[in-house]
């Protein structure tokens, strides 16, 4: 495992966070510009990053029967995630923050986080299954997601169109589309895809530095229940997830990548943005939603470090 790239991906995903936050204090990024900016991540960047983590590599039908083998253990691990979320939350009193805490547990930042990490990891393969993944991600966040967030409210409905069409799986669908179909792709074109996917992760960090500048941090760092849920979900649970998967022999090499690992660096990422999207859209307490988001983005680089080290002596 390359710790050096590691470590350095690591540091670059925190100073971009620290940004957001000296940009909002000094009022060079306001609360209009941040949520703007969230919006436009979410609505342009993201689509551009998954189609061209999958339109950048050669055809090979090797990768789509891999890639079927990633859908699977990424099932796997979402499944193994929701019944962690039971096992360490369902005791939080509060049941917004319990709602909070659950879904922040199953859906990770796979995408704006994680595909650097898989990048700095793995390399460009990483980047192609890390597609899949989201692909699982997107289905599950839009049918479980909403039973858990939205569950006892009046406007609680699982809509089968927003599960299958959304901001990830049709980007997923285009460029596994025009990866089957062979598209040759101008240079121009892929030029541009690199440079908006590029946009990604600086900006949804900056964003995330900018929402913890705009707490009080007196709340924000000193609130028992947030460390408790980054402990549990950004070091002991993916930790867990390495000693199941070392033991039930849960494993498989695709192009020279251990699936256990991979799975592993998926499980340690910190909230979705989804978290405080949904926590919005149903009323479920935002404002701790932001912080919990917050608080686990910027402890993430740390963690995941942490974690990929120790799970070397288990995986």
């Amino acid at each position: 495992m390359n710790f050096e790239a590691l470590f350095s991906t690591a540091l670059s995903l925190f100073l971009f966070t620290l940004t957001g936050f000296v940009l909002r204090k000094t009022g060079v990024v306001d609360g209009t510009l941040t949520g703007k900016l969230s919006g436009f991540v979410a609505k342009a960047c993201q689509p551009f990053l998954i189609i061209f983590s999958v339109v950048k590599l050669e055809y090979s039908t090797e990768k789509l029967r891999n890639g079927i083998l990633v859908l699977a253990f990424s099932v796997l691990l979402h499944i193994f995630l929701a019944l962690a979320s039971k096992l360490f939350f369902s005791r939080v009193g509060d049941t917004d923050e319990r709602k909070i805490h659950k879904f922040g547990c199953v859906f990770t930042n796979c995408a704006f986080v994680g595909f650097p990490i898989l990048n700095a990891l793995f390399g460009e393969a990483g980047l192609f299954y890390g597609a899949f993944y989201v692909i699982v991600y997107n289905l599950a966040v839009w049918s479980y997601g909403v039973v858990v967030m939205a569950r006892g409210k009046p406007n609680f409905k699982i809509s089968v169109r927003k599960m299958l069409v959304n901001l990830g799986t049709v980007p997923c669908a285009i460029g596994l589309g025009l990866y089957m179909a062979r598209v040759p792709m101008p240079d121009f074109l892929m030029t541009v895809l690199e440079s908006m996917s590029g946009l990604c992760t600086p900006l949804s960090l900056i964003v995330t530095g900018s929402l913890v500048a705009s707490m009080p941090l007196r709340g924000l760092f000193n609130n028992p229940k947030i460390y408790y849920f980054c402990a549990a979900k950004l070091i002991l649970i993916p930790l867990i997830a390495a000693v199941i998967l070392r033991f039930a022999g849960l494993s498989g090499l695709v192009e020279g990548i251990d699936l256990s690992v991979f799975m592993v660096v998926l499980s340690s990422m910190p909230p979705a943005a989804f978290t405080t999207i949904f926590a919005e859209l149903y009323d479920v307490k935002p404002a701790y939603a932001a912080q919990l988001l917050s608080v686990g983005t910027m402890l993430s680089p740390f963690t995941i470090l942490l974690v990929m080290k120790l799970s070397e002596f288990i995986l």
